[in-house]
Formats: structure tokens, sequence, C-alpha cells
């Protein structure tokens, strides 16, 4: 079973730190069959099937050329914050540029992960932005990882069509609020399945789902 469905729409992704957030798209983004760009801030132990590449070393043929052979890539940032706004603000304006030399369109597309969202700023959230309000047309999907949805940018989550939501404080439900999303109810759902299980919403409907096995 896909852990996420792989239709035509940027995905959200959020919970507190140990929640089971990012064990969760780890796992899901190796079911999907297509390229995934992993915008790896945190140093995060990605699988095997991980093609690493350090943003003091990217070549942006190089990474022109993974995406085209289908890999699922590693980015792995260095520099911290200040490494994240230019390299990813680069990265994500010449995918945006480029997606119709490789090919890429709404039936032939890839996800770019971006962790911790709530940090971009600049040039990287400006790219973010242009993403989720026009990428899919260029085939290019966003999954929004972060722990702290309050903080991030509200285009990125209101352009989100299915949000994975995973352990949050009452500090964050003014996310929830924006989305519709009933905080107390989603509080009744992660009680009834448990620790690192989750709620699903697709604008429709909100359903408890149970916790990733041999989850840490």
């Amino acid at each position: 079973m896909l852990m996420m469905k792989q239709g035509n729409n940027h995905k959200f992704v959020c919970g507190l730190t140990q929640s089971g957030k990012s064990y969760f798209v780890k796992r899901a983004v190796l079911q999907m069959q297509c390229p995934v760009l992993y915008m790896n801030i945190q140093g995060e132990d990605l699988p095997q099937d991980f093609y690493t590449i350090y943003t003091s070393k990217h070549d942006i043929y190089e990474l022109r050329q993974l995406i085209e052979d289908d890999v699922k890539i590693n980015m792995v940032y260095e520099t911290q914050l200040k490494g994240y706004e230019v390299t990813a603000g680069y990265l994500l304006s010449q995918l945006m540029t480029m997606s119709d030399a490789i090919g890429l369109d709404e039936n032939k597309y890839m996800y770019v992960v971006l962790d911790e969202c709530h940090l971009l700023t600049g040039w990287a959230l400006r790219a973010a932005r242009y993403i989720a309000t026009a990428g899919l047309k260029k085939g290019i999907r966003l999954i929004c990882v972060t722990q702290r949805p309050a903080l991030c940018d509200k285009t990125l989550y209101t352009q989100a069509f299915e949000h994975y939501i995973f352990f949050l404080t009452a500090a964050e439900s003014a996310y929830m609020k924006n989305k519709g999303i009933d905080y107390e109810q989603c509080q009744e759902l992660w009680k009834m399945h448990g620790d690192h299980s989750y709620c699903y919403y697709n604008g429709y409907v909100l359903e408890g789902r149970e916790p990733l096995k041999n989850n840490a």
C-alpha cells in the first residue's frame, strides 16, 4: 500500500520531534516511482537507495542527469541555515527553469522534499512559493515537512492538498485553524491510534491512521 498517493498535488507533513514524521517521509518517498530531491538540512540518515550530494560539491548538470535517470537524491546541507536559503533558492529556481528541458510535466514529474520548511527565508522561500503556486504544471511537486507549522509560510500549506499530521501541541493549532482542521478531533485520533500515529486530511475527510511498524 502506498503511504502517499502520487496525485498531481503538493503534500504537507508536520509533527513534533520524535513524533514519527521523518521516518514516515523517508519510507514514503522510497515507494514513489519517480525522482525525488530530498533537501536534507538536518543531516537525516536516509536509506542507501538515495544518492548523496553535498551542497559544497553539487553540480546542476549532474543534478539534472540524476533527475532524468529517476534517481532519489539526498542533498545534504553542510552550512545550515545560510546554506539552506542560498542553495535551496538556487536549486528550486533552476528546477523551474529547466523542467521543460528535462521533460517534466503533469504526467512525468518529480518530488522535492523541503525539510524544516518553516526555516525557509529570502530567495529560498520565494522559490518555494513559486513552485507551490506554479510547479504542478511543470512537473514539480512539493512535500513540505516541519515541526513548527504555525511558523511555516501560509502559501506552502494552503497550496498543499494532502496533509499528514503527526502529534502537535496546541501551540501549533493556528495552522490547523487556517486549514479548517479540528485540533481536538486530531487529539482524539492520536490517542486512539497511539504513539507515532498520524491524521490524514485531504480537504474533505480527516481520519486517523495507524503508526508504521518498526518506528523509532
